[in-house]
Order: C-alpha cells, then sequence, then structure tokens
C-alpha cells in the first residue's frame, strides 16, 4: 500500500548468470522454462474455496486487511477485539504482514485465536526493503530464508500467502510509465524483485506444500511486469529466465483508478486480462477508497468496488475481495486513513455499516 500511494499519482542482463545461481543453490524446482498455460487459458472451473468452521465451512470471498506487525492501534486492540469486529462486519479472511520470524509468531497466534471464530488469515510474506540489496542473489536468499519461516510457523494455520507486495511500485521507472510494457520497468530492479519471489516461493512450498501462493499484488495497469514473470523474459529483451509458479493472481484497486474493466485512456478491462493472460484464479488483496473521497461509504459498495467485484465473480473467477483496512493509522505512522474503524480501535465509521449491509445482503459462496 505504502508504494502504491507513489506509483499511482498520475494512475499511475545477467540472464544466464541468474540462471546458473539458482541451479547452484539447488532451487531448480522454483521455476521452470516456458509459459506455463496457454494465453487463453482459463482457470479450471473448482469450487470455490473456503476455510473451516466448526463442523462445517466458509466462504474466503470478503476480507479486511490489518497490520498486527505494526505499532499503535492494532497493538492497542487485542484480538478478541479484533476479531468480534471481522465477525461483525461479515468477513472472514483478515490480511496480514509477515516480514520476519517475530511477526509471523505473531500472525501465528493470531490464527489459532481466529479460527475458534471462523476466521482465517491470508499472510503477506514480504522480506523488509528488497529493493535495497545488491543483486538478485541476494534477495532469493532474503526471501528463501524469510518463506521458510513463514511456512513453518502458519502450517495448519494459513493456507494462503501473497509473496511480496506492490513489487511493481519500486520496479517501475516513473509515474509517467503505464505499466504495460516491459520496457517500463528498470532491469536491475525487477532482477531483484523476481528473485526476492523465487525464494519467497520455494521457502514457503519447502515448509508448508500445501500452501496456496498468491503473486506479488500489482496495482492499475502493470501486468507488464507479470507478463515478464509468466513468459520468463525481462525488461532488456533476454528470455529463458527462471519462472516462479504462482496458485492466485493478485491486484490492487483504489478509487482514483476508476472502473477495472474499462481502466484508462484505452479503458482496458484489467480483469479479462488477467483471466485471459494466466489462467488463475483472481484476488482483490486491496480495494479502498482513498481518504479524500467525497462518498467513502458509496464508493465502496458501488460499481468500482463490491457492487462490481460481486457481479464479475463468476466471469473472472474472482474469490476473495479485501478491503484496505480494518482500523485508521496515520496517528501511527501507518498508510493513512483508510480504515473502517477510527484510530481509537473502537468508534466505528459510517462506512463500517454500509459494507457490513452490504456483505449481510451478498453472501458469496
Amino acid at each position: 500500500m505504502r508504494t502504491l500511494l507513489a506509483a499511482v499519482s498520475l494512475f499511475g542482463a545477467l540472464c544466464c548468470a541468474s540462471v546458473l545461481i539458482y541451479a547452484r543453490s539447488g532451487t531448480s524446482d522454483a521455476y521452470h522454462s516456458g509459459r506455463s498455460a496457454s494465453s487463453t487459458e482459463h482457470a479450471a472451473s473448482v469450487p470455490a474455496p473456503k476455510i473451516a468452521c466448526g463442523n462445517g465451512s466458509k466462504s474466503v470471498f470478503y476480507g479486511i486487511a490489518g497490520h498486527l506487525e505494526h505499532r499503535g492501534v492494532y497493538r492497542m486492540s487485542d484480538y478478541d477485539l479484533q476479531i468480534s469486529q471481522l465477525r461483525d462486519l461479515g468477513v472472514t479472511m483478515y490480511a496480514q504482514d509477515v516480514s520476519s520470524e517475530e511477526s509471523a509468531h505473531r500472525v501465528a497466534d493470531f490464527a489459532r485465536a481466529a479460527a475458534k471464530q471462523c476466521i482465517g488469515v491470508l499472510a503477506l510474506v514480504t522480506p523488509f526493503e528488497p529493493e535495497k540489496r545488491a543483486n538478485e542473489q541476494e534477495t532469493f536468499e532474503r526471501g528463501y530464508a524469510l518463506g521458510k519461516t513463514a511456512g513453518r510457523l502458519l502450517k495448519g494455520l494459513v493456507t494462503y500467502y501473497q509473496v511480496g507486495n506492490e513489487y511493481d511500485n519500486w520496479t517501475i521507472l516513473g509515474s509517467d510509465r503505464s505499466g504495460e510494457h516491459p520496457q517500463d520497468y528498470d532491469n536491475a530492479m525487477f532482477m531483484k524483485a523476481r528473485g526476492s519471489i523465487l525464494g519467497l516461493i520455494k521457502g514457503i512450498r519447502e515448509t508448508n506444500p500445501d500452501a496456496k501462493i498468491l503473486l506479488t499484488s500489482f496495482s492499475w495497469l502493470h501486468y507488464g511486469f507479470t507478463d515478464m514473470l509468466y513468459a520468463g523474459t525481462q525488461p532488456d529483451g533476454t528470455h529463458g529466465h527462471p519462472i516462479p509458479h504462482w496458485d492466485i493472481t493478485a491486484w490492487h484497486w483504489y478509487s482514483n483508478m476508476g472502473s477495472i474493466t474499462a481502466a484508462g485512456d484505452k479503458k482496458v478491462n484489467v480483469l479479462e486480462r488477467l483471466r485471459d493472460s494466466y489462467g488463475k484464479p483472481i484476488w482483490i488483496t486491496e480495494y479502498g477508497v482513498r481518504p479524500t473521497h467525497a462518498d467513502p461509504a458509496g464508493y465502496l459498495i458501488g460499481k468500482d468496488a463490491l457492487k462490481g467485484f460481486v457481479s464479475l465473480a463468476k466471469t473472472y473467477n474472482i474469490q476473495n475481495v479485501t478491503l484496505y483496512e480494518l482500523y485508521d493509522d496515520q496517528r501511527y505512522g501507518g498508510d493513512g486513513n483508510y480504515g473502517v474503524i477510527h484510530d481509537d480501535g473502537k468508534t466505528r465509521k459510517s462506512r463500517f455499516n454500509t459494507v457490513r449491509d452490504f456483505i449481510k445482503a451478498n453472501p458469496m459462496p
């Protein structure tokens, strides 16, 4: 989320060496050569995913993001309070950052408590500042170490793992680039991002083979990045690079971006592009309304957010939509006042009730 703000202000050669490095590190099973599916292959028709709930199960469609690893309101509010607020809102998934062993323990503790109340967790596993590492090999190693830790500590508690967060926004060459094309990205930065993704996936799957992997979330028209990962290419035009295997395509969408099915001057249907290009289910792991929006509650249940996602879910295999976020956190150094609850952790905004009522009226499988 933090990097997204800068990236959308306007909406915003080492190929052989990298392959050899991964091979020497014993990571060849983390990638393969060539495209993993045809460009027109759609995700197979399978039952909507569920989480366990007592003797039954519940849908994972509605979620919300939080930041247990941050200080401030998320530490002031105990787990029982947060779980009760999630249940009142009607969501069943709580997205949480995991950037260290300490935060993995914290998320594991929460997941144990939440499971008893039919709340699941989406782990957003992201190493600290991969863009500042020396090269692709270092980001791979750091990603691998964190992935192993997260997979080990969260095994049996968390099924869904997003590997990285908005890596497109620190690899893109500027806010004047649409992000649709490989040349929109810095080659060296893209390689660092790829290394981190490959390392995270390998580490998580090594310690938690049943994990479902969401590719690092992108936003706006930044599928040029995803295209390169999917094809084993990079911005310098070279081919034959490691290709990550992922299970679910993750995307972010905010109120200043307009319609996700008619985005930008070209009126791009982003959901159609993602479905047809990668053939995987789609999770909107952040959707939200900018704090300056005139009608935040109306936006959140409108055609460009919840109403639209629900109506399009079957067409584009949208399995989850995660609202950003539970609490306002600007006062504590967070992203801003995007919450459905004020930063005292208790006082609900009117949008809380609006979203709650929408979810109640629109149950999803």
